[in-house]
């Protein structure tokens, strides 16, 4: 072993958990039973021999926290690992990992890296975007860049994401989430079973999305493009600091077993927070965990994610100073596939979607996830094919509220192709007309597909992947779903930070919001009905803006055949406001827009884009 030479042992700080760098010192804090005998393990980087070992002495205890100052340390040249009670054991609380690069490998001789939070953030701060302001991107690192199709130097990495950013921004994106990017464990042996479900042996499987323990506070090594030990550090800095320049926030989701401490997981969420300057986070936990995290003080201006907040009623429908707080509404999606493909008994609940909007906790709204069909397969399939994970179609949910149009996966029928087209603008339509939090799943906005599966957790190949090779019907879903994100930003009406109330509350002379059906101003919504109307009372929103803002109808129909709309008084809504938008969706084959005249008739005009005119 090396020679402890200049390096010189205090006592530490136990509330700063790992390997942390302060000036020339490095705390070194661990816990463990009280009594147990405690060292920590050096290693010269690069070796597999300990270089040598610093036992934690009586003075350096409180409680069942291990805690020391080491001085003179030259800490680049070094990794390290705790032992205890002759168990050697890698820091939880690990910034940087050896032993991790290779993907899809198993770790070999795991080590923490000493890493200094030194970086050149470049004047970064906060960019702290309203809910009523953001368009969400969720993506999985490694897939969103892997495909050779991405055309971009740095695939599959952070690296790969910077080069995506002009990609953002001609889409509209205004944040982006990522699918858990700590340095978890991907390959994990599980039992494999019998069709009778009889377990039999263990065999190795590939967790892609992440969705398992690991080292938490550590960027995964593997998604990084540097093969520098760290080097996934400040790549991820630079990402964070590269999106921030270009006015888009991110997110990332974390997975906490449910054994985590409460105060690790607070920790973890406050180090991402303050050492990347992620701008939110998405977590899912139990429900006094929760409360913990969405009532602290140093998380209450970053947007937290959750399928699961808090709803007691004083609680969910409050005001708060920062709405910081977002459900993922998977609701959303259920009621907007059954929507567009024609079920009975729907409008009561998809009425009721497009406006939802509570004061504290806001509504993300999507139509594809990690963990269903893709956008395109959810109008390309009517039945899952998992059968490359290897549990023969049995994992997944069963049934996807989906529709094939009338032939199974991939066909040439162009009136299939057209209606499937037709199908995703409806899709898109009601996403980003909707009041909530609008949020693509990675390539939907360009038909990417996964050959029907919809629970590729395991599968790194292109059928994970996101597919950048875009077909005409791809280029057109592309350029719709970049003019709707548009049309959204360009009118407050249609993302107000208000949930609307349905009446005239400031004598504008028009309600705030109403629903509309074959006659103006009676929605009609009958178990059988299949089409409806919403219009939004533009100076409402100018009250937000204090800019014009135009009255907004806005017609859908999912039946099968045309429909009438009965539309209010055009001489009253022009003399209240100079000017209504309208824009007709319907389950037709084709897509078209209200016009809006004296005679108050309502016109359809066919296009291929997303263009709402009077």
């Amino acid at each position: 072993m090396d020679k402890l030479g200049n390096i010189e042992v205090y006592r530490g700080n136990p509330l700063i958990m790992g390997a942390t760098v302060m000036g020339d010192n490095v705390n070194f804090a661990i816990t463990a039973k009280y009594g147990s005998k405690c060292e920590v393990i050096l290693y010269r980087k690069g070796e597999d021999r300990e270089a040598f070992r610093i036992p934690f002495e009586n003075a350096q205890v409180i409680g069942s926290v291990y805690a020391m100052c080491v001085t003179g340390l030259d800490y680049k040249k070094y990794d390290y690992n705790f032992c205890v009670n002759d168990e050697i054991i890698v820091d939880k609380y690990a910034k940087a990992l050896s032993g991790k690069k290779q993907w899809g490998e198993k770790s070999k001789n795991l080590r923490a890296g000493i890493v200094s939070n030194e970086y050149d953030w470049q004047d970064d701060a906060p960019l702290n975007i309203p809910f009523d302001e953001t368009i969400l991107y969720r993506l999985h690192v490694r897939g969103f860049t892997k495909h050779v199709s991405s055309k971009v130097k740095h695939k599959g990495t952070y690296l790969g994401i910077v080069d995506k950013i002009p990609y953002f921004k001609e889409l509209g994106i205004t944040m982006i989430e990522l699918m858990p990017a700590y340095d978890f464990n991907e390959i994990k042996s599980r039992p494999a079973t019998s069709m009778k479900g009889q377990f039999s042996i263990e065999e190795p499987k590939l967790n892609y999305w992440g969705y398992t323990d690991g080292f938490i506070f550590a960027p995964k090594a593997a998604y990084a493009y540097s093969n520098k030990i760290g080097g996934e550090v400040e790549e991820f800095k630079y990402m964070v600091r590269e999106l921030h320049k270009n006015g888009i926030e991110i997110s990332m989701e974390f997975f906490f077993p449910e054994q985590t401490n409460p105060k690790e997981i607070l920790d973890c969420l406050h180090y991402w927070v303050m050492e990347y300057h992620i701008d939110g986070i998405h977590v899912n936990l139990e429900s006094a965990v929760m409360r913990m995290v969405q009532t602290d003080n140093l998380l209450c201006t970053t947007k937290i994610f959750t399928y699961s907040f808090a709803t007691d009623t004083d609680f969910y429908n409050s005001a708060t100073e920062v709405r910081n707080l977002a459900n993922f509404n998977d609701d959303f999606m259920i009621a907007t596939r059954r929507f567009i493909k024609g079920d009975e008994d729907m409008l009561s609940t998809i009425a009721y979607k497009v406006k939802a909007n509570p004061p504290a906790v806001a509504i993300v709204n999507y139509v594809a996830n990690h963990n269903t069909f893709t956008l395109y397969d959810s109008v390309s399939y009517d039945r899952k094919y998992n059968q490359p994970n290897g549990e023969n179609n049995r994992d997944g949910a069963v049934y996807n509220y989906s529709w094939n149009c009338g032939a199974e996966g991939d066909t040439r029928k162009r009136k299939i192709m057209d209606l499937r087209k037709k199908q995703i603008k409806n899709a898109l339509s009601l996403v980003f007309l909707s009041q909530g939090v609008p949020m693509l799943y990675a390539g939907d906005e360009m038909c990417n597909s996964q050959k029907g599966n919809n629970n590729p957790y395991c599968l790194d190949n292109e059928i994970s992947w996101t597919n950048w090779n875009k077909t005409a019907m791809a280029k057109e879903i592309f350029e719709f779903t970049k003019n709707i994100i548009k049309f959204r930003k360009e009118h407050k009406v249609l993302h107000m930070k208000n949930e609307t109330r349905q009446m005239d509350y400031k004598s504008y002379g028009l309600p705030d919001m109403s629903y509309h059906g074959t006659k103006a101003w009676y929605g009609d919504f009958s178990h059988f009905n299949r089409h409806f109307s919403t219009m939004y009372c533009g100076k409402y929103a100018m009250d937000e803006t204090g800019m014009d803002e135009a009255d907004m109808y806005i017609a859908y129909n999912m039946y099968w055949e045309e429909q009438s709309f009965g539309i209010p008084s055009a001489r009253k809504i022009l003399k209240n406001k100079g000017m209504v938008f309208g824009a007709a969706f319907d389950n037709q084959m084709k897509l078209g827009h209200i016009s809006i005249e004296d005679n108050n008739e309502c016109t359809g005009k066919e296009h291929n884009g997303f263009d709402c005119k009077t």
